[in-house]
């Protein structure tokens, strides 16, 4: 590996926010704005909005008001986080990227040890345990959907083994994750267009919900005030629960940054990464806000804190007849748009720690006709399909896993916008492509809000975030081992 500086200029762009000096482009770039946001939209709205986020969220608040408040206020972190990020992509639009700022900034003599330790956690666990639990999600409703067709269940009955293999939650999770995996390797025009349609179906059953339950009449009214309402409890304690609200919130937020991953690959980086962080925070904020509005006008403040699956109830109070179809059809499409963004996103990690590290460059090689990383995209295929045979089919063990990894998200976060203030310091500002309004105050509040988040994983789930963190420091040694002059120098 070549030595670097710790700010390494010689990959800063020139004046004007021309493309990066001494780098070309060996990506294609089919990506505009439109595209990345679908990618931001398909990764954060998953699943967690329709299961146990909101009623968790409302549990802490259990007011309107408040629980209202915690997912604006989650929206308007990310979109601070957004505006960090949109200025580092814009000084380095390259493939894999946290991954790729933490190298650039961290590295020194060629040693880069904080972006190895990022690449480990998303690429052994984090990464594929959210794509393995959102396979197991998509069976478990791919198959409650079949099995609610009689004909279906009647073929079972009679010994139809064609019928009976394609309901197992094993076989139907494998088979999503073979044909996402499939699409991304064969070319970035397929998996993208999958993408746009997955994410606009997605985004357009949400509006339905939005619009039919505003437009429905309900037994019950949404107070919006007073936001805390006191009761027997002192102030301290009802900010304390809607801080620990906010830290779930944010958890439901996770991906709002994944469209810097694919920078290398977009159109007119400069414009359409910024473009597309905005334009994807705003549209899940306000889906955030309408479908939490919605179910608090439908089940009530109280009603939400007592279901483990809110969209269920109120598609179950809606239609009773065919309410459990339509939620599985819909959860249906979120968990495969969601697992699509991953895939797509997750094979630029590998691709670019694999550039770094010459004992793992088998890796980083790119299709020659279809300029796609298949050997990368391939080996988080292995990983994830491996995390699905652990579980068994059952999606409590792999969630598990992203519970244990969660809270080691908001230490990468903060280094990287630590590295935003370093690089201020070293860069003339009118050589920044796009630089981010109202600076300092942007970056210190959400480092502010990252320490809190950090604070409160570790309040929440103590043993999770601690056991997470050793998980990461495991990459210690296997970092120095792949540092060895052995493997440093193969070539």
């Amino acid at each position: 590996m070549e030595e670097k500086s710790i700010v390494c200029v010689g990959a800063l762009p020139e004046a004007g926010g021309r493309n990066l000096k001494n780098n070309s482009r060996i990506f294609k770039q089919e990506l505009n704005w439109f595209d990345c946001s679908a990618i931001i939209v398909g990764i954060i709205i998953g699943t967690g909005i329709f299961s146990a986020f909101p009623r968790l969220i409302a549990e802490r608040t259990m007011s309107a008001g408040a629980i209202l408040l915690s997912w604006l206020a989650g929206g308007l972190f990310a979109w601070f986080g957004a505006l960090c990020y949109a200025e580092l992509s814009s000084l380095f639009p390259e493939a894999g990227g946290d991954y790729a700022y933490l190298r650039n900034i961290y590295s020194h003599k060629g040693e880069n040890f904080v972006s190895f330790l990022f690449a480990w956690s998303q690429i052994l666990v984090i990464r594929p345990s959210a794509i393995a639990a959102l396979a197991l999600i998509f069976a478990e409703e791919a198959r409650n959907l079949l099995l609610s067709f009689s004909a279906v269940r009647g073929g079972i009955a009679a010994g139809n083994l064609f019928l009976a293999f394609f309901v197992d939650n094993l076989i139907l999770a494998f088979l999503a994750l073979n044909i996402l995996t499939l699409a991304n390797v064969t070319d970035l025009k397929i998996s993208k267009w999958f993408q746009n349609l997955l994410s606009v179906i997605k985004i357009l059953a949400i509006v339905a919900i939005i619009g039919f339950g505003l437009y429905k009449t309900s037994e019950f009214s949404v107070n919006l005030f007073p936001i805390f309402p006191s009761g027997d409890k002192n102030i301290f304690i009802l900010l304390a629960n809607f801080w620990s609200a906010l830290v779930l919130t944010m958890w439901v937020y996770g991906g709002w940054n994944e469209a810097a991953y694919v920078a290398e690959e977009t159109k007119d980086v400069y414009r359409n990464i910024p473009k597309a962080l905005f334009a994807g925070i705003f549209v899940v904020t306000l889906i955030y806000l309408g479908i939490n509005f919605v179910y608090i006008k439908h089940l009530s403040v109280a009603g939400l804190a007592g279901t483990w699956s809110p969209a269920s109830s109120l598609m179950d109070k809606w239609f009773p007849a065919c309410g459990g179809r339509i939620m599985s059809g819909i959860i249906i499409i979120s968990a495969l748009g969601a697992m699509n963004a991953l895939t797509l996103t997750g094979g630029r990690v590998s691709y670019a720690i694999a550039k770094d590290f010459p004992s793992l460059r088998e890796f980083a090689g790119l299709d020659n006709v279809r300029r796609t990383p298949v050997k990368a995209l391939w080996a988080n295929f292995i990983i994830s399909a491996f995390l699905i045979c652990l579980s068994r089919g059952k999606v409590a063990f792999v969630e598990s896993l992203t519970f244990y990894t969660a809270g080691v998200f908001w230490y990468f976060f903060g280094l990287v916008v630590i590295s935003l203030i370093l690089l201020r310091k070293r860069i003339p500002i009118a050589e920044i492509p796009f630089k981010v309004p109202l600076y300092p105050f942007s970056p210190i509040l959400f480092l502010i809000v990252t320490a809190g988040l950090v604070w409160g994983s570790i309040d929440y789930k103590p043993v999770e975030t601690l056991t997470g963190t050793s998980i990461l420091l495991l990459g210690i040694p296997v970092y120095y081992y792949l540092n060895t002059p052995r493997l440093k120098n193969k070539r």
